[in-house]
């Protein structure tokens, strides 16, 4: 069975952050050679740092795209690779600062985009290519990590660096946050909430990780909003038979009538008439 994670090789990468970031000037006609060219390389980049949780290499990626916004402008200051809850987690937080009359707030507070970094272990002999090796192949991209998420770190870089370049002055600054443990325990953004929420305080965030779009043949076929995960769900099983009679005492009325339970999850019940 081949478990390839594939993505649209439209590396209009950025297309779903247009919708959520402001547009400049001629990048509302679409994406120029070169911003396509620049999604792709981050892409790349991203897919082929292996991430998987127990490496421990999501510090390598957050470093590779804080050098990514700072050579493309934006101040060392404002954009931070944060270790922790542990150090085999990496996390970046980015500010694209709005202008703003010196020494007063603005009076917009900051939206924030965000990503997560880490993929979830993939075996070379599940795949049918090396899932850690970034390839374009009929139209679609293969890598792990191509859909879940680290699209969303490339769409999220790539326009933060597209909008500097073009000069783009927001009225709010806007903030990029990409962390480093989504798929086990979520732990980098109660962290980050936890010892770093100056960092990341915000109006609002957007996540590139909860719905999106489905395109088939090349066609917009929904777009999805997703509201919640990892809830849990209580659920109350019911089982009935013939009561227990005194000639009969002792009998195990609930797992002949559930067998499906293992027998083990009913040592706490004992026979009405025991």
């Amino acid at each position: 069975m081949r478990l390839v994670m594939r993505f649209v090789a439209r590396v209009a990468c950025a297309a779903l952050t247009l919708a959520l970031l402001p547009r400049v000037g001629a990048t509302q006609s679409g994406l120029s050679d070169a911003d396509r060219r620049l999604a792709r390389d981050i892409f790349r980049e991203l897919i082929e740092i292996n991430t998987t949780d127990s490496l421990g290499n999501t510090p390598r990626a957050a470093r590779a795209m804080a050098r990514r916004l700072v050579a493309a402008g934006f101040p060392a200051a404002d954009v931070q690779v944060l270790i922790g809850p542990d150090p085999r987690h990496g996390n970046l937080v980015a500010r694209y600062r709005a202008p703003g009359p010196a020494g007063r707030r603005m009076p917009l507070r900051p939206v924030l985009v965000f990503a997560h970094l880490d993929v979830v272990p993939a075996r070379r002999a599940d795949w049918s290519v090396d899932p850690f090796t970034f390839l374009e192949k009929d139209g679609y991209f293969y890598g792990r990590g191509t859909t879940d998420d680290k699209v969303g770190d490339a769409i999220l870089v790539a326009d933060f660096i597209r909008l500097k370049r073009a000069g783009y002055r927001p009225t709010r600054d806007l903030i990029l946050v990409l962390t480093g443990d989504e798929e086990t325990a979520g732990s980098c953004i109660q962290w980050l909430v936890t010892a770093h929420r100056d960092l990341i305080n915000a109006e609002f965030a957007l996540n590139t990780d909860a719905g999106g779009g489905i395109l088939r043949d090349g066609k917009p076929v929904t777009f999805e909003v997703q509201a919640s995960e990892k809830v849990y769900a209580t659920y109350v099983l019911e089982a009935t038979d013939r009561g227990a009679t005194a000639p009969c005492r002792g009998r195990r009325t609930i797992p002949s009538t559930a067998s499906p339970v293992p027998s083990t999850a009913w040592r706490r019940f004992r026979s009405p008439s025991s």
